[in-house]
């Protein structure tokens, strides 16, 4: 048995001894094309290892519980530490020297990875730049462990892929000094365009660009239609002719920085022409991973391209054109809410929460086209949220005064009263088991004509928060321009919300964890909540977490979506915040925070003393701003209550959905639209054959609407990067210097460790735990109004929020400066493994 293979030896023909992407690599060598040079450390050799670990038995219980975070923890701890056969380590130490021993890219290759209808993208873990024997023997073993992780273990069970029938192979390269590297899709799959490329590329190693983060240059390139691609995207021609190989042309490009280096025409174009060859060899759309040194072509990858497969999409809109007051309302928003795009059956949700919104804006004094309202609120692939167009009215001049009577309004006091109430009436816990079928739509229509109404309601009593407007202006005046938004930051500080007593009551469920023995706060380091279940102690305190959640596991975890679950519906990131917590010992201090609100408040009055009057009109203002954002922090908590409510009514439809042989799984429920799922419960469905192929199409079409969303909501933000600093939006004051902790998702909330600097994408309600054990706060997105933000200033740590490709530029483990009064980010030692930043996600 082979340990260790040269590139150079495999082909497609070895997929089970080099994992998809080690085949691949190989057969672009055969092929004769440019490849860094480099081996495979098989997957007999992953195999052979596994087995002297005994990881089949260790792991064959919780595989069969789908305890993914057990048996993700169990193997983890393996990999760690489990000792390497001596035959094998001898073997990866003499290919690495015989390599030369350079620096390298070290890259996950599973056997099931890179076929035609699941990449696996980002599922496993790619190191760059790794340097030394003892540096790769430390990320083979971490990409090993990286099959097993919660997310590749629920990928592949979503797929009905066997679990240890999976090996991985790791594929070990030569580090190629890019000039200029990127992605290059033979077939656009974003417009479903068989007759265009599209080519993404950036300076450098441009990971930001294969991590699915656009922040290179976008080139389309005008091909031959590719036989076998799926229909015609909306805006193409059928049988629309196109230019064969040899006149292959740039039909536009999108230079996202003036002045930016950028290769050559002649390069790009002869990078689309390799592309059509491996297109012709593969025999289907390929998605090509590349660099460009010397003047020369470096491939990295070849796969295909997963969202072109049998299932064609759906039609798109086109994307809309915005004026200027979009794009202000779209720059406003912090994404924090909803870091995924929604699918078909989240439209549900909206249909409480668009009208209200809408509502707001007519209140405001300005006014919405009705058929552009109601093509908002019925849109299923819009591509973003764009809002209707608001045109102003003459209603406009009366904001001051609609503003001044809600700062004299007390709107906690009808939240509390008449508000709450309502809601509390619409959601009251029902048997929806004993329901009919239009009983259970009569209480979802409740539900949500009660929502609709009292959200808007609550959007008019919130208008007091434009009040931060006005207060700009005295707050200029006893600080200067330059310090405004600083101080305005600190006047909002030390606020106790709603978010922060459930993080609080968090802490203390951590805290009794650990006061009930090294039994039951075992079993929440391992990862291993199920194993409470067989002591005493452990029960009793599967009870107080069941306590717990009876009052706080409505709280959404990735947003305001019906498709995203709940702490009650998946308590897995609520255990990976209790097992982070076990190690802190004192809840977040509210004084810090506190502290800088009264500095401020002194400061500002002082200076405004000179003005009769002026000082206590200040305050009382301020009193009134800050006890709006109480309010809309405790309403936001509250009015979860009602998508949870939703979201119990639609798992009781898809139950029934599936037990009439009407659908075929409970959560393809989400990729049905309301018309189609009130339909098939009360009516005749279409038969099951054809219900799938629906499916198949409309998983394909989010795949290509969530790759569209993600780009739009984290390729690009309010800061920007220069040489080792990100800038973004001061959000939280102070500095601090410590190092950098990427969590991805909900599911790795556990990486976070006390004293580390949390680096994430977004963050919202279900994240500010970590803000207990976190001594700062990086974000891709987000605003100085965001719950991060309040909870950050609440806790009196440093936040930056809106560092666009924060998690790209930054590497685990890197020590870097927050500082959060001016909004930046400075990048100082590197990790001692890069990550590489994944892969280009896909869905």
């Amino acid at each position: 048995m082979m340990l260790v293979h040269r590139l150079s030896q495999l082909s497609r023909a070895d997929l089970a001894r080099a994992g998809g992407k080690g085949a691949n690599l190989g057969e672009l060598i055969q092929l004769g094309l440019a490849v860094p040079p480099g081996f495979v450390v098989s997957a007999d050799a992953y195999a052979e290892q596994a087995r002297a670990w005994g990881l089949a038995e260790r792991l064959s219980a919780h595989l069969a519980a789908s305890r993914w975070e057990a048996a993700a923890s169990e193997a983890a701890e393996l990999f760690e530490r489990g000792a390497m056969l001596p035959g094998m380590e001898s073997a990866v130490r003499d290919a690495y020297r015989e390599l030369g021993a350079p620096p390298v890219a070290v890259r996950s290759s599973a056997t099931a990875e890179d076929l035609a209808d699941a990449s696996f993208a980002g599922q496993h873990e790619t190191y760059l730049d790794v340097a030394g024997e003892d540096g790769l023997l430390l990320a083979l073993r971490r990409c090993w462990a990286s099959l097993w992780s919660p997310r590749a273990l629920g990928y592949r069970a979503a797929r009905g892929i066997d679990h240890l029938g999976v090996h991985i192979a790791v594929v070990v390269q030569r580090m190629v000094p890019a000039e200029f590297a990127g992605v290059l899709f033979t077939v656009d799959p974003v417009a479903q365009r068989a007759d265009r490329m599209l080519l993404e590329v950036a300076p450098g190693l441009g990971e930001a660009v294969v991590s699915g983060h656009t922040t290179g240059d976008v080139y389309r390139l005008r091909r031959a239609p590719f036989a076998g691609a799926a229909a015609p995207g909306p805006d193409q021609p059928n049988g629309a002719a196109g230019p064969g190989t040899n006149d292959l042309a740039i039909d536009d490009r999108d230079r996202r920085e003036a002045g930016r280096p950028a290769p050559s025409d002649a390069l790009v174009l002869d990078l689309g022409r390799i592309g059509l060859r491996l297109e012709a060899h593969f025999g289907c759309p390929q998605d090509v991973e590349f660099a460009f040194a010397g003047g020369s072509i470096h491939l990295l990858q070849s796969r295909p391209i997963t969202t072109l497969g049998t299932a064609e999409i759906e039609p798109l809109p086109p994307p809309p054109r915005l004026n200027r007051m979009q794009r202000r309302m779209l720059e406003a928003n912090d994404n924090d809410r909803f870091p995924v795009a929604p699918r078909p059956l989240d439209q549900w949700g909206f249909r409480a929460t668009l009208p209200a919104l809408v509502r707001m804006v007519r209140f405001l004094g300005l006014d919405v086209d009705e058929a552009e309202e109601r093509a908002w609120v019925d849109q299923v692939w819009r591509p973003m949220f764009v809002p209707p167009r608001a045109r102003p009215t003459l209603r406009l001049l009366r904001l001051p005064q609609k503003v001044a009577a809600s700062l004299r309004d007390d709107p906690m006091a009808w939240w509390e009263g008449d508000g709450f109430k309502r809601l509390q009436e619409a959601c009251a816990p029902v048997d929806l088991r004993a329901l009919d079928d239009a009983a259970l739509l009569r209480r979802a229509d409740r539900i949500t004509e009660t929502t609709t109404a009292v959200l808007g309601e609550r959007f008019e009593r919130s208008a007091s928060q434009l009040a931060a407007i006005a207060l700009r202006v005295p707050i200029a005046l006893a600080v200067g321009p330059k310090r405004t938004a600083t101080v305005m930051r600190d006047l909002v500080s030390g606020l106790r919300t709603r978010t922060s007593d459930v993080n609080l009551a968090l802490f203390h469920l951590a805290r009794r964890a650990v006061s009930a023995g090294p039994e039951v706060a075992g079993a929440i380091r391992a990862g291993r909540p199920e194993a409470l279940r067989g002591s005493e102690a452990g029960r009793a305190y599967l009870a107080e977490v069941d306590a717990f959640l009876d009052e706080h596991g409505h709280r959404e975890s990735t947003g305001l979506y019906l498709s995203a679950p709940t702490w009650r519906q998946d308590p897995a990131p609520l255990w990976g915040l209790l097992r982070g917590l076990l190690d802190v010992a004192e809840p977040p201090s509210e004084e810090a925070g506190l502290a800088r609100y009264r500095a401020a408040l002194e400061e500002v009055t002082r200076a405004l003393r000179l003005v009769p009057g002026l000082p206590d009109a200040f305050r009382r203002t301020l009193e009134r701003l800050r006890s709006a954002i109480v309010f809309r922090e405790r309403t936001h908590y509250d009015l979860v209550r009602s998508f949870s409510a939703l979201q119990a009514i639609v798992a009781e439809i898809a139950r029934r959905l599936c037990e009439r042989g009407r659908l075929p799984r409970p959560d393809d429920v989400f990729y049905l639209t309301e018309a189609e799922l009130r339909g098939w419960l009360e009516g005749p469905a279409p038969p099951l054959d054809e219900v799938e192929r629906l499916l198949r199409r409309r998983r394909a079409t989010y795949g290509v609407v969530n790759a569209t969303w993600q780009k739009v909501s984290f390729g690009a933000g309010a800061g920007g990067a220069s040489g080792d600093e990100l800038r973004g939006i001061g959000a939280s004051s102070g500095v601090v210097r410590g190092k950098a902790r990427i969590v991805r998702d909900e599911r790795e909330f556990e990486r976070l460790k006390a004293g580390e600097i949390l680096v994430c994408r977004y963050t919202n309600p279900a994240w500010t735990p970590l803000f207990t054990l976190a001594a700062g706060v990086v974000t891709n997105v987000g605003g100085a109004v965001s719950h991060a933000a309040i909870v950050a200033r609440e806790y009196g740590i440093p936040a930056v929020l809106g560092a666009a490709g924060a998690t790209e530029r930054i590497t685990d483990g890197q020590e870097i400066l927050v500082d959060g009064t001016e909004g930046r980010v400075v990048l100082l030692r590197r990790g001692d493994l890069q990550d590489g930043a994944g892969e280009l996600a896909r869905a």
